[in-house]
């Protein structure tokens, strides 16, 4: 296991340490923890008559809950529009790169391990802060990603949406090894394979399956731009549509560097929005400012393309408005 760890390391860029300006509040006792993870939330924790939305936002390789809220902006969004974010966190414990264990089958199965973790941090913030049910999110990059098409796939039932950024379809690896053969691009699965996984943790499931967005850099180093393909593949499966975009808009809001294509199922309804993203690598599209539709932090996981890709997941998943 050593081992494989340390080859999956070569795969990480660096190890950020940022302080964020607006401090998280760690919750310690928020269940049985199977999969030994810590928990930090930002904005209004009152438990009051009026409903909020929850974002949990789960921080890549080699970041940590302060850094991820500094890189992505959630927090100054979450302020001016009334919503708590949950940031999950890793512990070098369980991971020496703090990557969550998305390729460790025990990791991943329903109400197990990390991905136990977590879900267990979303019944907490419902029961002690004043969280709409109905509108629970989650979004992540790389490892996070990975992990938040984890939940996705086996709790359907609590989030009305997620934003995948540079991740992995679900069980797509179980095993270290896999792990990394699926991050260059190699072995990956078929569509049957792929929403049967999904199906096996949820057999008496009924309702549909969240919508997705997903984000992908064509030339990304770390994560095989195959990945985005493979998504769209398990979520359009498990949602009864076909594989053909229903819409495709180049050069989307005039970036010469971002396509965006539609998926939806024979209801008319959004499946999967996909963003394929040249000159991008292996980050997050933000754009640093003070106005409301800026924000985030250049660095080793983040640039400024002009697209505050943070802000447009926020009015895709519908908790501030569009412009």
């Amino acid at each position: 296991m050593k081992n494989a760890l340390a080859i999956f390391s070569f795969f990480i860029i660096h190890l950020v340490n940022c302080q964020d300006l607006n401090p998280l509040k760690e919750i310690e006792d928020f269940g049985n923890n199977p999969g030994n993870l810590k928990m930090f939330v930002h904005g209004n924790l009152t438990n009051d008559t009026l409903k909020r939305p929850l974002v949990v936002v789960l921080h890549g390789c080699g970041e940590t809950a302060n850094s991820v809220s500094e890189l992505t902006g959630w927090n100054k969004l979450a302020d001016l529009n009334d919503f708590i974010v949950l940031y999950p966190q890793q512990k070098l414990f369980n991971n020496t790169n703090l990557c969550f264990n998305w390729f460790i089958n025990h990791d991943i199965e329903k109400d197990q391990g990390e991905s136990g973790s977590i879900y267990q941090m979303i019944i907490y913030a419902k029961e002690h802060f004043a969280i709409d049910s109905g509108r629970v999110f989650i979004t992540g990059l790389s490892a996070g990603a990975a992990m938040s098409m984890v939940l996705v796939a086996t709790h359907p039932e609590v989030f009305s949406g997620g934003a995948i950024f540079a991740g992995g379809a679900y069980k797509i690896a179980t095993t270290p090894m896999e792990g990394m053969r699926v991050l260059l691009g190699k072995e990956l699965s078929n569509r049957k394979d792929l929403v049967n996984d999904v199906k096996e943790q949820n057999p008496a499931f009924s309702g549909q399956y969240p919508p997705i967005i997903v984000y992908q850099g064509l030339n990304d180093p770390v994560v095989n731009y195959r990945n985005a393909a493979v998504i769209v593949n398990q979520w359009t499966g498990i949602n009864n549509a076909d594989l053909l975009p229903d819409q495709i808009e180049p050069f989307y809001q005039g970036n010469e560097d971002i396509k965006r294509s539609e998926y939806t199922d024979k209801d008319g309804r959004l499946i999967v929005t996909l963003y394929e993203v040249n000159n991008l690598g292996h980050r997050l599209m933000i754009k640093p400012g003070e106005n409301k539709n800026e924000g985030g932090k250049t660095g080793v996981f983040g640039v400024n393309k002009n697209f505050h890709s943070t802000y447009h997941i926020a009015q895709e998943f519908g908790i501030i408005l569009k412009d």
